[in-house]
């Protein structure tokens, strides 16, 4: 078995994505809190709504728990949308702090409740990141190719397990004839993209991509295909370069199940197999992805829960 490690910079030798060098959302962020002037503050759907989507709120959340040299920059200075400003330095701590610097500055705080009306910022200067990548995916979409020819022999299952933000992922290949393992790899990476539902693949496809192989296989990626908001899931994004994909989700993030069908506005788009639910990557048909995995199932082969379990191992081992 082979390991490898390399740092986000660092060279990954077999596969590569547009994924794998996503936007710096976080020092971007900082530009955007040194914006509030002293006496305002800002919320974090504000700060979202600039970043171009709403639901990337609880990840600013994360990211401003993690600031490493408060109060620059200035995190106090954001609080919820009702006015509650909230915690200070991570989750149940420095309430009492944090009111003390926004008073300081001269913001008025009644009941632990700041007055939006008088002191709310919203005017940034910055770029909607998220609508771009948004977009990225829209068109992503429409370069899916269906037609990658027969079945191959090896099927390979890709999976990530974290600890904060160090990647760990792995790769375990099988036989699809006799569902033999025959290989592993793994890769440890940095990731710096923080966690935004519907944005997995600018987290986890720089440590995934890193463990795709260019020789006709196909790989089973731990996340969606075309089963997705914008039909480009984690498993277009590792496709696109050529390699055939599909996704393997545990969950139904997209469409509604009908049999063992999932269909999004009337058009089959995944299939449920086993405890999983399957989509096209790229250079595979659904049939052949419900197949493949099948195929390995019947054969009372898991290789999903094969690649978690060797992605967790990895990490505790390190």
């Amino acid at each position: 078995m082979v390991s490898r490690f390399h740092s986000r910079n660092g060279t990954c030798g077999s596969g590569t994505a547009p994924a794998d060098h996503p936007p710096d959302i976080r020092t971007q962020l900082w530009d955007m809190l040194r914006q509030v002037p002293q006496g305002m503050v800002t919320t974090y759907g504000a700060l979202a709504d600039s970043l171009g989507d709403r639901r990337a709120a609880r990840a600013i959340g994360s990211l401003l728990s993690k600031n490493p040299t408060p109060p620059d920059p200035p995190c106090h200075r954001v609080v919820y949308a009702d006015g509650r400003t909230g915690w200070y330095k991570g989750r149940g701590r420095g309430a009492e702090d944090k009111i003390s610097l926004l008073r300081a500055e001269g913001v008025e705080v009644h009941e632990g409740r700041v007055d939006l009306e008088k002191h709310l910022f919203t005017e940034f200067e910055t770029v909607p990141v998220l609508k771009f990548m948004r977009e990225e995916q829209l068109a992503l979409s429409r370069e899916i190719d269906c037609d990658g020819g027969p079945l191959p022999d090896t099927l390979s299952a890709i999976d990530v397990s974290y600890d904060g933000d160090t990647a760990f992922a792995a790769r375990v290949d099988f036989s699809l004839l006799d569902g033999s393992e025959i290989g592993r790899e793994r890769v440890r990476t940095e990731v710096e993209f923080p966690y935004i539902p519907g944005y997995l693949s600018y987290r986890e496809a720089g440590a995934m991509g890193c463990l795709l192989v260019d020789d006709g296989r196909l790989h089973v990626i731990d996340g969606n295909g075309v089963l997705h908001p914008r039909r480009a899931g984690i498993a277009c994004h590792l496709g696109r370069e050529g390699h055939r994909t599909m996704g393997a989700a545990k969950s139904l993030m997209v469409g509604e199940l009908d049999g063992e069908s999932v269909r999004i506005d009337g058009e089959e788009k995944g299939r449920k197999v086993g405890r999983y639910y399957v989509s096209v990557g790229n250079l595979v048909t659904l049939s052949q992805a419900e197949e493949a995995l099948g195929r390995m199932l019947d054969m009372g082969v898991d290789p999903c829960r094969r690649a978690h379990s060797e992605a967790t191992r990895f990490k505790r081992s390190v």
